[in-house]
């Protein structure tokens, strides 16, 4: 179940990750920090941001971006360009990509984990379709 979240959490992501999310992403997670979105015919379950403020929402944001950014660069062979914002469930991860500038461009991309491509998702996280 998604909970909506304090900005600070955000935060804390962007500085352990050295980016910044962009605004649409970063308005919804407040909103609701997870969720679902569609991407064609595929569902992709949204990774949360580490929320610490009570005991409840620290178990279920464990599996926070940060946390499963880390842990597909270090077993998966994830390039350390991308940041997993959500999972399918079959291996594939919806992912933002960092620009050589250090920035996140808002296209959203979902890595297939088979081919080892980047394929386009959507110019903008708004455009997705929205699933609680």
């Amino acid at each position: 179940m998604a909970f909506p979240l304090d900005e600070l959490f955000i935060e804390r992501a962007e500085e352990e990750l050295g980016v910044k999310f962009p605004e649409s992403f970063r308005k919804k997670m407040m909103k609701l920090n997870g969720g679902g979105v569609e991407v064609s015919t595929d569902h992709y379950e949204l990774h949360p941001f580490y929320d610490t403020s009570d005991k409840k929402r620290i178990k279920r944001t464990c599996n926070s971006i940060v946390h499963e950014t880390r842990t597909a660069r270090e077993y998966y062979r994830l390039p350390t360009n991308l940041i997993v914002i959500g999972n399918n469930g079959g291996g594939d991860v919806l992912v933002y990509k960092i620009e050589d500038s250090g920035n996140i461009d808002s296209t959203v991309y979902w890595f297939d984990h088979e081919t080892e491509e980047l394929v386009f998702a959507a110019n903008d996280f708004s455009e997705l379709k929205h699933n609680v």
